[in-house]
């Protein structure tokens, strides 16, 4: 879990005392409950791995898909993968531990450090791409002639940014072995520096499309020319998939900022623990659910998108009756 649980996995991960200090749900949680959890997040996991890996091969593969402006697009289907193959999973796994419907007991320091840093880096990368996305959209709404000039180079750097910026944000765990701060504190303040990222992150977006709203309310703009027609229908749909990931993200950033504010004194606790457990899944569910609906809106609103994946559906059955038929001659 994403919340208290995870925080305390992270400490304990890091003092080599995982089965000695690991929370245990079995008091809150029946051993039913817990393998209900698991399935429904392990089975999130599959979906968004298979839909998002089904979206990459899409746009590789549609050459009307390939163009330039698409390719942050990409970057973020690729980010969304790892979430479902490594964020989720591990959130599965870390869950069937703390009800103890497995044990996972060779979690060496090295090996975890990098884990968290994963399960951190994934995420953080899918907000990143949404902001960059926002960004490059508010300057093809603004200046779309300029935007038309930029090369696929630029597009391939800013993604690679990304990476790199997700990635230096996560690895700030690698320090905690060289920082002389006790470990409450220490992930205390690298869990506030990564929040603070993520809400910079929602602060673009929401600066970025609201700038782009008044834009088209009270600008002039061409309404017949292809490109800008084009141009403004693809900013439509991303801001559909950026608003969607928003509402499906937001519940567990304002959980995560509400449950540091609980370590202080007579904050929440009227809510019990069970309450707080409950909570912490059902918003890492909706967190997690936030990587898959992107491929739905890119079939709803994408015509050549729609047109591919059909495409895509279509040749397999095609394939097998092509080799009855000879089958049949003979």
């Amino acid at each position: 879990m994403i919340a208290q649980t995870l925080y305390i996995h992270e400490e304990e991960m890091t003092s080599h005392n995982w089965q000695q200090n690991t929370t245990s749900l079995v008091k809150w949680f029946s051993p039913s409950e817990c393998t209900g959890w698991a399935t429904v997040i392990g089975m999130e996991a599959v979906v968004v791995v298979m839909l998002n890996a089904l979206t990459i091969f899409i746009y590789l593969k549609e050459r009307s898909l390939r163009r330039p402006s698409l390719y942050l697009v990409i970057n973020l289907a690729v980010a969304d993968m790892f979430v479902g193959a490594v964020s989720t999973i591990t959130e599965c796994l870390l869950l069937g531990n703390d009800c103890h419907l497995w044990t996972l007991n060779n979690f060496n320091q090295p090996p975890a450090l990098v884990i968290i840093v994963l399960l951190r880096s994934f995420p953080l990368a899918s907000i990143a791409n949404l902001a960059a996305i926002s960004v490059e959209r508010t300057q093809a709404t603004f200046r779309p002639f300029k935007h038309r000039l930029i090369g696929k180079k630029t597009f391939l750097v800013v993604a690679v940014v990304v990476w790199i910026t997700a990635g230096l944000c996560s690895a700030g765990l690698l320090l905690r072995n060289f920082v002389p701060v006790r470990a409450p504190e220490f992930f205390r303040g690298f869990y506030i520096t990564y929040l603070s990222f993520f809400s910079f992150c929602l602060l673009i977006i929401l600066v970025s499309y609201s700038s782009i709203a008044i834009k088209i309310a009270f600008g002039n703009q061409p309404r017949h020319h292809g490109a800008t027609s084009r141009e403004r229908k693809l900013t439509k749909t991303l801001f559909i998939v950026t608003v969607v990931s928003l509402l499906l993200t937001l519940p567990q950033i304002i959980f995560l900022f509400c449950d540091f504010v609980s370590q202080l004194p007579n904050f929440l606790e009227t809510v019990s623990i069970r309450t707080r457990f409950l909570c912490s899944l059902f918003f890492s569910f909706l967190f997690y659910a936030n990587s898959l609906v992107n491929p739905v809106v890119y079939a709803l609103r994408i015509p050549d998108f729609k047109r591919a994946l059909l495409s895509v559906l279509r040749r397999r059955p095609q394939a097998e009756s092509a080799q009855v038929f000879p089958l049949n001659e003979m």
